[in-house]
């Protein structure tokens, strides 16, 4: 029995006769290599007929022709941003001056505040508790008036203390990093430079 489109509409709505559904049935489990396989040509033929088709019954509107999606980039808009963060930074610190790094300073916290000094050597004369940091990248040097002189390594924070008229001095790095010094500034200090700037 030769299968045919009458035959299968019948059997996918169930009345086909049993001679017709057996047929059926054996046409699908039918494995055989005498079954008509289309060539190459014969495919690229069909699917140009089926798109050619589409395109005629839809007159070529609204055809949507699926791409593969493009996986989203984020590197570049983060790369930028951060870039555009870290020039307004800069920039805002060159024009605050706040710029860590603008001059080679030694910077002495006080009480009173921060007061710049900006010659290699400086004498001063203090009470109390200071911070001293040797902003520059070169050795500088203090000099008590009691005579005591102490020399600060380029980026160095140390701390000043005067107990019982004796200074004393401790370099940052030597110091617990639990502990906060900076809470025991007080007292006062007097520069005797030619170039002191206050920053108060």
């Amino acid at each position: 029995m030769e299968i045919n489109p009458e035959i299968l509409k019948r059997y996918n709505e169930h009345t086909a006769n049993e001679a017709e559904c057996k047929a059926v049935e054996d046409w699908l489990n039918d494995y055989s290599e005498d079954l008509n396989v289309l060539s190459s040509n014969e495919l690229h033929s069909m699917k140009h007929s089926v798109w050619w088709q589409i395109q005629q019954k839809t007159n070529g509107a609204n055809v949507v022709q699926f791409t593969k999606p493009r996986k989203k980039n984020y590197a570049l808009p983060l790369t930028a941003a951060l870039a555009i963060f870290l020039l307004i930074t800069v920039a805002y610190q060159r024009w605050t001056g706040s710029y860590p790094n603008d001059s080679d300073a030694i910077v002495i916290t006080s009480a009173q505040g921060d007061i710049e000094i900006l010659e290699d050597h400086c004498k001063l004369q203090f009470s109390g508790y200071l911070q001293v940091f040797n902003r520059s990248s070169k050795i500088k040097s203090i000099e008590c008036t009691n005579g005591e002189k102490y020399t600060l390594a380029p980026g160095e924070t140390y701390y000043l203390e005067t107990i019982d008229g004796k200074h004393s001095i401790v370099p940052e790095s030597h110091l617990s990093p639990d502990d906060n010094y900076s809470r025991f500034i007080r007292g006062d200090v007097k520069i005797y430079p030619e170039k002191a700037k206050n920053n108060v």
